[in-house]
């Protein structure tokens, strides 16, 4: 039986079938008659209805499992993240809280501090942004959830440890948060002149950063 999440194409099958007998409608009112079918306001809501329930499935849909183990460290940083979200209300962690708690994140801290980054100034600079710029995720909802971009982060980074089957660091989780390179967390890293490849070398290699090398 058709449902909601049919009413576009049962729209189109409603039009059609009027045209048939010599009534036109638009498409438009092909849409708001469907609506008033569900019982919804306008074709706006159904609409928004049917995206919800979409997103909904995504979420409870079986997510990869990863055998790659996450170091105890990581998972002090990363309850640490959650931890600046919800003690902001905020309803979605994000890579800027994920990044905030790598500061802090020992193995993380080595490679940033070998990538020429000033600890202190970043931190200022990602509290700033998180208090000022993310009040749109205050919520009274009680739990905080990461967001899709930080989840991206931390299966990324264990699918790329998976490979050599070592457990997953702070200082991978940083190398991959360079892959989500519209977030300020990343803006925040090459401001202070910092790259992917500069993280990379340290973690593989030691080799850490000279004062005059230039982002790449």
């Amino acid at each position: 039986m058709r449902d909601f999440r049919h009413a576009k194409a049962m729209a189109r099958t409603l039009r059609a079938s009027l045209a048939a007998r010599g009534f036109k409608i638009t498409a438009s009112q092909s849409l708001e008659l469907i609506a008033e079918a569900f019982g919804v306001a306008d074709w706006n809501t159904l609409s928004a209805t049917i995206r919800a329930e979409a997103a909904d499935a995504r979420d409870s849909a079986p997510k990869p499992q990863i055998s790659t183990a996450l170091s105890a460290a990581l998972k002090s940083t990363l309850l640490r993240a959650m931890a600046y979200a919800n003690r902001r209300k905020h309803q979605y962690a994000t890579l800027e809280h994920l990044l905030l708690a790598l500061i802090d994140d020992g193995d993380a801290s080595a490679v940033m501090t070998a990538c020429k980054v000033d600890l202190g100034r970043l931190r200022a600079h990602l509290v700033n942004y998180i208090d000022d710029e993310l009040k749109t995720l205050v919520t009274d909802d009680a739990e905080t959830r990461p967001t899709a971009a930080f989840q991206r982060v931390i299966q990324r980074s264990a699918i790329v440890q998976s490979s050599v089957r070592e457990e997953v660091t702070g200082a991978n989780v940083l190398v991959a948060i360079f892959a989500e390179r519209e977030s300020y967390a990343v803006y925040s890293l090459i401001e202070q002149g910092m790259t992917r490849y500069d993280a990379i070398n340290y973690i593989s290699g030691g080799i850490e950063k000279n004062d005059g090398d230039t982002a790449a």
